[in-house]
């Protein structure tokens, strides 16, 4: 009895690093702004679904999916994906882009 309840106990342990939390995937979901510094751009993604979403500069609007995991979240449009790390601040209302390859900021993005 002992040890399958050990063997419930350590089951629950493990971390799946494939998968994000449902907490990160309801912290993304709505419609957060950036401005483009040294540009009149303004980019906005709203995530509508917690696989879908749509991005607008200026008057371009571009419809895609994305995935989460609990480090990156990946932007797939078309035939053109980006994978990012992110980070969320300022309770929840600064989402961070972070470039994979170069690790430079790419977005800091505020909820509206």
């Amino acid at each position: 009895m002992a040890l399958f309840l050990l063997i419930i106990l350590l089951s629950g342990c493990t971390n799946n690093r494939n998968f994000t939390s449902n907490l990160n995937q309801e912290k993304i979901l709505g419609r957060w702004t950036a401005t483009i510094p040294n540009t009149s751009l303004i980019v906005t993604l709203n995530f509508v679904t917690n696989i879908s979403y749509y991005e607008s500069m200026n008057e371009t609007l571009i419809w895609g999916t994305y995935t989460m995991t609990d480090e990156a979240i990946t932007l797939q449009s078309g035939e053109v994906t980006h994978t990012y790390e992110y980070f969320f601040s300022n309770n929840d209302n600064i989402l961070t882009l972070v470039e994979m390859s170069n690790e430079k900021v790419y977005l800091v993005l505020t909820r509206q």
